[in-house]
């Protein structure tokens, strides 16, 4: 802007205003620069060298080549170390995992499981019972996806009976999906206290419960039997079949009949 009124004075022939101008900073333009070379060319080198155009805003000659300078001295500072990050402590991962939301739950969870990987991390009886009640709450939680990383979880932190005693939980969920996972992880670990649960799901209104029930049953063998006698024993007529064909199937894979 000031360049262009410049330009205009200098063509009225007003040259004596350019004195107060003399080594202030200038903005460097396309005008200025222009201006310059009028003066020059017009003999006034006196006026021309009295300007002094800048790089940027109120900034000197030379600014841009001390910012690059500075720029490649912050590229090559060496870091100064890795920032380690802080992991919640067992009783925050605790929390979060019983007042969280699913995704909180979950990642908690996973917390959990990480955190007792950990070198110094052991649990104390108590802490166990904790979050033997912890899991067995989240067993029922209305989402199945909770649920699942629960019983994934439980199988990563708990000693076996307990994990296997937390998966019976599961033989009553309202998904088909997950009692029937449940059912192969009895019937194939062969924990003979779930036995009759399983037996019981022969009765299940999902198919896909009962094939599993029943191949799980067949499996196990001799261990089903009494409960298998059972059951066919005070089911109705129309659905003893259900129980006689799995005792049928284990006669003849070699157990008692």
């Amino acid at each position: 802007m000031l360049a262009e009124r410049l330009d205009g004075r200098l063509a009225a022939g007003a040259w004596g205003f350019l004195d107060l101008l003399a080594g202030q900073p200038l903005l460097r333009t396309p005008e200025l620069a222009r201006i310059c070379r009028r003066l020059r060319a017009e003999g006034r080198e006196d006026l021309a060298a009295g300007l002094r155009p800048v790089d940027g805003p109120l900034r000197a000659a030379g600014s841009a080549e001390r910012d690059a300078g500075v720029l490649a001295a912050l590229r090559d500072r060496s870091p100064a170390g890795p920032v380690r990050p802080r992991h919640p402590s067992r009783r925050e991962l605790l929390e979060l995992a019983r007042t969280g939301g699913p995704e909180q739950i979950r990642r908690a969870l996973t917390g959990l499981a990480e955190h007792q990987g950990r070198p110094g991390r052991r649990q104390g009886p108590e802490q166990d019972g904790e979050l033997m009640e912890l899991l067995s709450e989240l067993l029922r939680h209305p989402l199945a996806k909770v649920r699942l990383r629960a019983h994934r979880t439980s199988r990563a932190l708990l000693d076996r009976p307990t994990h296997l005693g937390l998966t019976a939980v599961l033989l009553d969920d309202p998904q088909p999906e997950v009692v029937r996972t449940a059912v192969r992880t009895l019937c194939r670990a062969g924990w003979a206290p779930a036995v009759p649960a399983v037996t019981g799901l022969l009765e299940h209104p999902h198919p896909v419960v009962r094939r599993a029930a029943a191949e799980g049953l067949a499996g196990l063998g001799a261990p089903a039997v009494p409960a298998l006698r059972r059951a066919a024993d005070h089911a109705r007529p129309d659905r003893r079949a259900r129980y006689t064909e799995v005792l049928d199937r284990i006669a003849a894979e070699g157990g008692p009949g």
